[in-house]
Formats: C-alpha cells, structure tokens, sequence
C-alpha cells in the first residue's frame, strides 16, 4: 500500500463530526425551532455521543503507531499535551462565556443569563467558584463536555497499551468499568451538581474506547488485506449486523416520535418512552449507547469512504469544520449563548430564528476555512525548499 493511500483521510470522519459540532450548536440554543430536525429528536442518542464515539476513532488513528513501536512514554507525553491544550479552551470558553452572560444579565436586566447556567455563584461565591472550576470540579451548564475529554485524554495511553494485548480485552475491561459505574453511580465531585458530573467520565470512556478499539481493528485490516481506505465491513457487510442495527435505528425512532413535532401529523405515540427508561446521559445509558454504535455501523457499512457527495463544496465546509473540532466546539459553544441572548431580546420569529443559525454555522464554517488556510501556509513556510534540477549538457 502506498504511503499517499495509507495516509488519506477518511471523509466521513471529519463530516460525521463536522456535523455534530453543527448540531450540538444548534440544540444548546434555547427554544430553537431547529433544533427540532437535530439527531437528538429520531432516537436515543443524540451529537454528543457522535462526537466522542470519534473522538476516539481519531485518537486510535493518530497514536496507534506510537503504541506499535512501544513507544507509550511519547504516546502519555503527546495525550497529556492534548488534554493541556483542551483544558485551556475549556478555561477560555468559560471565562468567556461568563464575562458575556453576566454582561447580557446587567444591560438587559435579565437575570436568567446568569441563573439558567448556572453560574450564580460566581457572584455569591467568586474564589471558591473559580477554584472549583480550575480543577474542573465546577461545570456549567453546556460547558461540561470538555472537561470529560480531558480525562478521556488522560485515559488514552491505559486503552492503548490494553489494545496493543488484546482488543477483546480492552473492550471488557472498559465494559467491566461502565457497569460497575453504572452500578455504584460512582461518578466525580462537581461544585453545583450533588450527583457529580453531568458527563460521567467512566461511563463515557466505553464509548471512547470502542471507538479508539474499532479505529486499530480498521488499522489491522488495512495493513494484512491490504485493502484501501475503511472498513472492511463497508466491502462485506454481515446481512445479519445490518438487520439488527436497522432494527434498532428504526425501533429508537418510534420510540423517539419525531412526528409529534409536527403539526399536521398525528400526535400519538406507538410505543410509549417508559418503555426503555431510565434514558440517562449522565452515565452513558445502554439505549444511548446502542443507539450510537448501530448508526456508526450503518453509515461505515452504507455510505462509501469516498462517495462523490463528501466531495461536494458544502461537504468539505462541514468536514473542515470537524477537522477542528476543539476549536469550532468552544466557538459553537459562544454563538449558542449570543444565540440564545438574541432570540431572546428580539423574539423568536422565523426570520430572527433562521438568521441566528445561518450566522452562527456560517461564523463556524469561516472560522474552520481560515484555521485550515492558515495551516496549509504553515506548511508551505517550513517545506524545505528544492534546489534546482542541473541543465542537461
């Protein structure tokens, strides 16, 4: 296999995340009306569950051949760099955030800026607050996903050395945590939540981890078939993985009854939603789980690693926006809150309720083409330069 094809990029990575960056932004707007053709409203799972299930697919990619040397060291320095580096967005975006809803609260004289964030108790409380929050311990409300991918993070190099032994292996032991989690509702201390993060890394490390142990199994196919870029159950899909993950798509979907948001449809349900409760986030919830894993299958099993439509100019501005899922997140996560500032201040017409989205993605989207452009001339800039090619005599 060529070097150039072994290094290509998977096109549907970078849209798939892309897209759940897009759809996180629109569902943390409050009474968003499009946020009503979001993941969250056909089945269980919604785009957070997207994001981290490839967030640790990409993991697996990037340091899986530092753990094929053995080098595990490099692979904790390098991790260890990166949960540095989200924990500064996470700093920035609060303290960013704050700045700006406290601000909202005092010119608008509307309180629920500051109440429905839960970030009060920087007033009432600054230094305990803000210490709580260095350390992570004080979350508020739509700013709790980075903190759990710090620790995702950190666990990391433990997954990798487990996948170097054995991925069944890793896959138990992670599943072995979840359930005891799951079990003993063990989860971290958090200062404005009795029942710790809302994000429970130990239960939210499965889906991590699946994703980074599915990335090294697509890594091993590649390099023993030979086969160009993934998966290899994209070439032959199990006919019986395909009825059940269609089964159970299509099953979370009734359960989900997007119709009833609409009006002219009839508003009952087919199977009532206690019917799989409890639905909980806070500790990764099988049905949620389950949910995510059978439209990953689906989508790597249906749609091909370079169909034309991921080349179309819409597609690459929603793949540049994934290739810069640290950034454009903490971006979306601002835009969410001057969203929810101007729907409102001026009311949730149509045409002010389209023109906060429109400009919010577009705001996103720029900002992705301008980090990708600015990267691309990095590169050029430290290109060693050719020396010219000797005239023939």
């Amino acid at each position: 296999m060529s070097t150039s094809r072994r290094k290509e990029r998977d096109l549907r990575i970078d849209f798939f995340r892309g897209l759940a960056l897009i759809f996180i932004f629109i569902d943390h707007i409050p009474d968003n009306a499009w946020a009503s053709a979001t993941l969250r409203n056909f089945g269980f799972a919604d785009a957070s569950e997207v994001f981290v299930l490839l967030a640790g697919y990409s993991a697996g990619l990037a340091y899986w051949s530092m753990a094929e040397r053995g080098d595990f060291r490099g692979a904790f320095a390098r991790a260890s760099r990166r949960a540095s580096e989200i924990y500064v967005w996470h700093v920035i975006v609060f303290i960013a955030s704050a700045i700006l809803l406290y601000g909202a609260a005092r010119i608008f004289q509307n309180p629920s800026y500051v109440t429905n964030i839960a970030i009060g108790s920087l007033a009432t409380d600054p230094w305990r607050t803000l210490g709580s929050a260095m350390v992570l311990f004080y979350q508020p409300n739509q700013m709790n996903i980075l903190p759990m991918y710090v620790v995702l993070m950190f666990w990391l190099p433990a997954v990798l050395i487990l996948l170097r032994r054995s991925v069944a292996l890793t896959l138990g032991i992670s599943f072995a945590i979840w359930l005891a989690v799951n079990v003993a509702a063990l989860n971290l201390p958090a200062h404005q939540r009795e029942a710790g993060w809302f994000f429970n890394p130990f239960a939210w490390q499965l889906l991590f981890t699946f994703g980074a142990a599915v990335s090294v199994i697509v890594r091993r196919t590649q390099s023993e078939e030979r086969m160009p870029m993934p998966m290899q159950m994209q070439a032959s899909p199990r006919a019986a993985f395909l009825v059940l993950a269609s089964g159970y798509v299509l099953f979370a979907f009734i359960v989900a009854a997007p119709w009833e948001q609409i009006s002219w449809l009839p508003d009952g349900r087919l199977l009532a939603r206690e019917l799989v409760e409890p639905m909980d986030k806070h500790y990764l919830s099988a049905w949620r789980l389950l949910h995510v894993l059978a439209l990953a299958y689906l989508v790597a099993a249906i749609v091909p690693a370079r169909a034309s439509w991921l080349r179309q100019r819409w597609a690459q501005t929603v793949q540049t926006c994934g290739r810069h899922s640290l950034e454009i997140f903490s971006l979306g996560t601002l835009l969410s809150f001057l969203g929810w500032i101007a729907l409102t201040q001026l009311g949730t017409s149509k045409a002010v309720m389209h023109a906060v989205n429109v400009i919010g993605i577009a705001i996103m989207a720029a900002a992705a083409w301008e980090m990708s452009r600015r990267k691309e001339l990095r590169k050029l800039s430290i290109q060693p330069r050719r020396a010219p090619a000797l005239a023939s005599s």
